[in-house]
């Protein structure tokens, strides 16, 4: 029983995640677009509670707010509706936040011609709205709303004094406008401040998201060559090390030095010798497989992490494929005949051993090479 008990808790949180799917749906975008028309619906909800009560108690007969209470029930489902099915995103403002505020204050606006005795108090209702808009809407539709907003009351403000003076007395209509008018005029003022406050962080935050980038960049890669430098190239190491001892594949090292790198800095200066590196750097990638890793492990040093293929193939094709690509093509823009070469150590990681125990050993490989003629890859 106790077990029963404790499966229905947990799957509370699942029913919960599945209803909350449902209702908001799994994208972050559209799950605050729906939660801001859910609140606005709540407020239309109080409304139309607020109107029943002034029919049943008579402040206002039922046949003059019909159409009022028709369009409060219809707009949230209407523009959830929207927005649940996706159609918002075929609009340059998904969220819908201008179309939404211009239906709000026209329904203010229409409140205000149906309240009759109460119709003064329908006016706060629009500063809400144009609070709300403050976190959605670009500067120019906050503009634009306060225009209509304004426009649109000052003909319903003129109509009413004209057809029920009684109720809705000029000097007062008056006073009222301007209040409203100085109200919304700086929230309005205070929403452009706010929109500009939001474009300015967001602009913030893109700069600093690109400045993380590079920093990421420079921490893990080789300015010069663009590959990763020695630190990631270890920590890459490690995860294959970790892959493999959950039963992934196996992988080998080669440890390649550019042959007579310093014959080449002596004779046609560093300006030539940074670009032989930078063309080796850019042939590995071409011809080593998209599943190799390089590294510039050291001055004119090289690490290749060459994964094991499925099924297991030999690891040195790819850097001989390289050693050929690099005998046909020029090192340097500015010595075009320059030609470079490169020795090579190459190792399979021994399951267990540490890293600087299969790194030496293909060190030692290297010089192996080297002592042989340069120019080739010894196997160990």
């Amino acid at each position: 029983m106790a077990a029963k008990n404790e499966r229905d808790a947990s799957a509370v949180p699942s029913r919960m995640q599945r209803f909350a799917s449902l209702v908001l749906t799994d994208d972050r975008d559209q799950r605050r677009a729906i939660t801001m028309v859910l609140t606005t619906t709540a407020l239309y909800s109080v409304c139309l509670a607020l109107l029943a009560f002034g029919v049943l108690y008579g402040v206002f007969p039922i046949e003059r707010i019909g159409v009022l209470a028709l369009l409060l029930a219809l707009a949230g489902p209407v523009f959830y509706a929207i927005i649940r099915s996706g159609l918002n995103l075929r609009f340059s403002e998904p969220k819908l936040a201008f179309p939404q505020a211009l239906v709000a204050q026209s329904m203010i606006a229409l409140a205000y011609t149906v309240c009759g005795p109460v119709h003064s108090a329908t006016i706060i209702f629009m500063a809400v709205v144009t609070v709300y808009g403050m976190f959605d809407m670009s500067m120019r539709r906050v503009r634009l709303v306060l225009l209509y907003t304004l426009a649109v009351m000052a003909l319903v403000m003129a109509w009413k004094v004209h057809t029920d003076p009684q109720v809705y007395q000029g000097p007062l209509e008056i006073m009222y406008f301007a209040m409203m008018a100085t109200s919304l005029t700086a929230i309005s003022l205070l929403s452009m401040l706010v929109s500009k406050m939001r474009k300015r962080l967001r602009s913030q935050k893109d700069e600093l998201a690109q400045a993380l980038a590079r920093i990421q960049i420079a921490a893990t890669h080789d300015e010069l060559t663009g590959l990763a430098n020695r630190r990631h190239m270890i920590a890459l190491l490690g995860e294959h090390i970790t892959r493999r001892s959950r039963g992934g594949p196996g992988f080998a090292v080669a440890l390649a030095d550019i042959d007579h790198f310093k014959n080449v800095n002596d004779t046609h200066g560093h300006r030539v010798g940074d670009e032989a590196l930078m063309t080796f750097a850019h042939l590995a990638r071409v011809q080593l497989r998209s599943a190799d890793l390089v590294a510039r492990w050291g001055g004119e040093e090289f690490l290749i992490l060459l994964p094991e293929t499925n099924p297991p193939g030999e690891p040195n094709r790819a850097v001989e494929r390289l050693r050929a690509a690099l005998a046909m093509a020029s090192a340097s823009d500015h010595v075009p005949d320059l030609r470079i070469a490169f020795s090579t150590g190459l190792t399979r990681y021994i399951d267990g051993e540490p890293i600087d125990d299969m790194i030496e050993r293909a060190d030692r490989a290297l010089y192996a090479a080297k002592d042989a003629g340069r120019n080739r890859t010894v196997t160990v």
